[in-house]
């Protein structure tokens, strides 16, 4: 972080503000760790406002305040403080949420056994700084949310050869994701879970399953966990002619049927790879 940042956090601080778990020393050791990983290694602005935030923290006289949306455009990336409109620039906002998704998967990944969590919660810009142990204190949950929930893909069929084979594909579709993701939750297939009980994923992938005399799609769609905005959709078809799902399979537990989900989970992991946000990506495949 500049130093014009800096120079815009006074105070000193207060007397009566909630006690930090441990030393500022050990704080500023825990942020360098973040700043440093893979995760935040090249995400220039992401950096800059978590260093600024986490200062701010250190330094302030309220150090359970928000600061201004203003104060964080002008002093972390640059705008002009004459001129600078929060409400007509969401750089703050923008960078805000970016900033929440690669804390989450640093902490799902390379940050797991740290003592220390930093994060900002939603509709703040306020770094809270707990310890592992107590950073999901009154959760019912895990400690941290997935990164991404899988919701089986439905069967909008009802041959048993079509069913058979949308059950593979799920399977091999949750291994796939698990095994390169990690940060990984899966819904149960078949039984629509109410909200209260649903993780509360950042990211949800989901999607059906038809077949007619021509074709086999697949479809799938990822959203935001909340608020269900599309970021992606995509169909991924094979011709009758070309597959074996069809209603001459006698075996759905057949090598060749097999073979074909395996081939598809492959085809629909690989397109996801290229449109999912930055702190979801895949390693290589």
């Amino acid at each position: 972080m500049n130093s014009p940042a800096l120079s815009l956090i006074t105070g000193a601080p207060a007397v009566g503000n909630v006690p930090r778990p441990c030393s500022d020393d050990a704080i500023r050791e825990a942020l360098q760790r973040v700043l440093t990983s893979k995760r935040f290694a090249k995400a220039r602005r992401c950096t800059a406002l978590l260093a600024y935030l986490v200062e701010r923290v250190l330094m302030c006289v309220d150090t359970a305040a928000s600061p201004p949306e203003h104060e964080i455009g002008v002093a972390v990336f640059g705008r002009d403080p004459g001129s600078y409109l929060p409400a007509d620039d969401p750089i703050v906002r923008v960078q805000a949420g970016r900033l929440r998704l690669r804390l989450t998967a640093y902490y799902a990944d390379e940050g797991a056994a740290d003592a220390l969590r930093i994060s900002v919660p939603q509709g703040r810009y306020h770094a809270r700084i707990a310890l592992a142990d107590s950073a999901g204190a009154g959760r019912t949950g895990p400690s941290a949310a997935p990164l991404l929930l899988f919701n089986p893909l439905i069967c909008l069929c009802t041959e048993a050869p079509v069913t058979h084979f949308t059950a593979g594909l799920n399977d091999e579709l949750g291994f796939r994701l698990y095994r390169e993701l990690r940060s990984l939750s899966l819904a149960s297939a078949g039984r629509e879970l109410p909200p209260v009980d649903r993780p509360q994923a950042l990211y949800l992938l989901e999607g059906s399953v038809r077949q007619d005399a021509a074709l086999l799609r697949v479809s799938l769609v990822l959203r935001h966990g909340t608020g269900g905005a599309v970021l992606w959709y995509a169909q991924f078809d094979r011709a009758r002619g070309s597959d074996r799902v069809s209603h001459t399979d006698s075996d759905p537990d057949s090598d060749s049927t097999i073979a074909d989900q395996e081939g598809m989970a492959a085809r629909c992991v690989a397109a996801l790879q290229e449109h999912l946000p930055g702190c979801l990506s895949l390693r290589a495949l």
